[in-house]
Protein backbone atom coordinates (compact mmCIF):
# COMPACT_ATOMS: atom_id res chain seq x y z
CA UNK A 1 0.00 0.00 0.00
CA UNK A 2 1.18 3.59 -0.65
CA UNK A 3 -0.88 5.63 1.25
CA UNK A 4 -2.82 5.64 4.77
CA UNK A 5 -5.97 7.51 5.07
CA UNK A 6 -6.39 8.53 8.96
CA UNK A 7 -9.77 9.89 9.80
CA UNK A 8 -12.19 9.41 12.47
CA UNK A 9 -14.92 10.39 10.07
CA UNK A 10 -15.83 7.52 7.10
CA UNK A 11 -17.23 9.94 4.74
CA UNK A 12 -13.55 12.05 4.74
CA UNK A 13 -11.95 8.87 4.59
CA UNK A 14 -14.11 7.53 1.70
CA UNK A 15 -13.57 10.84 -0.19
CA UNK A 16 -10.20 10.77 -0.08
CA UNK A 17 -9.70 7.19 -0.51
CA UNK A 18 -11.69 7.20 -3.88
CA UNK A 19 -10.12 10.17 -5.10
CA UNK A 20 -6.35 8.54 -4.91
CA UNK A 21 -7.94 5.44 -6.05
CA UNK A 22 -8.63 7.11 -8.65
CA UNK A 23 -5.08 8.88 -9.43
CA UNK A 24 -3.75 5.22 -9.70
CA UNK A 25 -2.98 4.89 -5.82
CA UNK A 26 -2.84 2.23 -3.52
CA UNK A 27 -5.17 3.47 -0.60
CA UNK A 28 -6.25 2.54 2.25
CA UNK A 29 -8.01 3.95 5.36
CA UNK A 30 -8.74 3.69 8.73
CA UNK A 31 -11.55 5.54 10.28
CA UNK A 32 -10.48 4.21 13.71
CA UNK A 33 -7.29 6.17 14.86
CA UNK A 34 -6.34 4.36 17.56
CA UNK A 35 -6.09 1.48 14.97
CA UNK A 36 -3.03 2.73 12.63
CA UNK A 37 -0.53 1.36 14.32
CA UNK A 38 -1.38 -2.25 13.36
CA UNK A 39 -1.91 -1.36 9.92
CA UNK A 40 1.29 0.38 9.31
CA UNK A 41 3.22 -2.35 10.77
CA UNK A 42 1.54 -4.78 7.95
CA UNK A 43 0.94 -2.29 5.41
CA UNK A 44 3.76 -0.04 5.56
CA UNK A 45 2.82 3.25 3.89
CA UNK A 46 5.10 5.70 1.72
CA UNK A 47 2.12 8.21 2.77
CA UNK A 48 -0.18 8.95 5.83
CA UNK A 49 -2.63 11.17 5.30
CA UNK A 50 -4.37 12.03 8.70
CA UNK A 51 -6.50 14.85 10.34
CA UNK A 52 -5.35 17.17 13.08
CA UNK A 53 -8.61 16.70 15.84
CA UNK A 54 -9.91 12.85 15.96
CA UNK A 55 -11.82 11.62 18.92
CA UNK A 56 -10.23 9.62 21.39
CA UNK A 57 -6.55 10.74 19.22
CA UNK A 58 -5.04 13.75 17.68
CA UNK A 59 -2.77 14.23 14.22
CA UNK A 60 -0.07 15.31 16.64
CA UNK A 61 0.31 12.37 18.29
CA UNK A 62 -0.04 9.90 15.60
CA UNK A 63 2.56 12.11 13.43
CA UNK A 64 5.48 12.53 16.73
CA UNK A 65 4.45 8.15 17.24
CA UNK A 66 5.53 7.69 13.55
CA UNK A 67 8.61 10.38 13.56
CA UNK A 68 9.90 9.38 16.52
CA UNK A 69 10.39 5.54 15.85
CA UNK A 70 13.34 4.66 13.50
CA UNK A 71 11.53 1.89 11.73
CA UNK A 72 8.49 4.58 10.23
CA UNK A 73 10.06 7.69 10.75
CA UNK A 74 11.00 8.22 7.19
CA UNK A 75 7.03 7.44 6.27
CA UNK A 76 5.51 11.13 4.79
CA UNK A 77 2.50 12.74 6.71
CA UNK A 78 0.31 15.34 5.68
CA UNK A 79 -1.77 16.90 8.04
CA UNK A 80 -5.53 18.31 7.33
CA UNK A 81 -7.59 20.33 9.13
CA UNK A 82 -10.24 23.31 9.35
CA UNK A 83 -8.89 25.04 12.28
CA UNK A 84 -7.73 28.14 12.15
CA UNK A 85 -4.16 27.64 13.77
CA UNK A 86 -4.00 23.84 12.30
CA UNK A 87 -1.07 25.24 9.98
CA UNK A 88 1.04 26.18 12.08
CA UNK A 89 0.29 23.35 14.62
CA UNK A 90 1.13 20.46 12.02
CA UNK A 91 4.49 22.62 10.95
CA UNK A 92 5.49 22.15 14.92
CA UNK A 93 4.37 18.59 14.93
CA UNK A 94 6.99 17.95 12.27
CA UNK A 95 4.21 16.84 9.11
CA UNK A 96 5.70 16.89 5.68
CA UNK A 97 2.51 19.13 4.10
CA UNK A 98 -0.29 20.26 5.18
CA UNK A 99 -3.71 20.86 3.72
CA UNK A 100 -6.83 23.47 4.71
CA UNK A 101 -10.20 21.99 4.93
CA UNK A 102 -12.00 21.99 3.15
CA UNK A 103 -9.87 21.34 0.06
CA UNK A 104 -9.92 21.27 -3.50
CA UNK A 105 -9.46 18.21 -5.15
CA UNK A 106 -7.17 19.40 -7.19
CA UNK A 107 -5.21 20.47 -3.75
CA UNK A 108 -5.31 17.10 -2.78
CA UNK A 109 -3.90 15.25 -5.88
CA UNK A 110 -1.29 17.86 -6.28
CA UNK A 111 0.29 17.84 -2.52
CA UNK A 112 0.00 14.22 -2.86
CA UNK A 113 1.90 13.78 -6.42
CA UNK A 114 4.55 16.01 -4.91
CA UNK A 115 4.77 14.04 -1.42
CA UNK A 116 5.15 10.19 -3.44
CA UNK A 117 8.01 11.61 -5.92
CA UNK A 118 10.80 9.78 -5.00
CA UNK A 119 13.21 12.87 -4.72
CA UNK A 120 10.65 14.73 -2.14
CA UNK A 121 13.00 15.92 -0.45
CA UNK A 122 10.95 16.32 3.13
CA UNK A 123 11.67 19.67 3.77
CA UNK A 124 8.74 20.54 5.61
CA UNK A 125 6.72 22.87 3.32
CA UNK A 126 4.19 23.95 5.45
CA UNK A 127 4.29 27.29 6.42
Amino acid sequence: MEILVVDDNKDICELIENILLSEGYEVESCCNPLEFGDIIKKSKPQLIITDLLMSGYDGRTLTKEIKKDPATNHIKIMMMSAHPDARKISKNAGVDDFLTKPFEIEDLIGKVDQLMKPEFSGENPVS
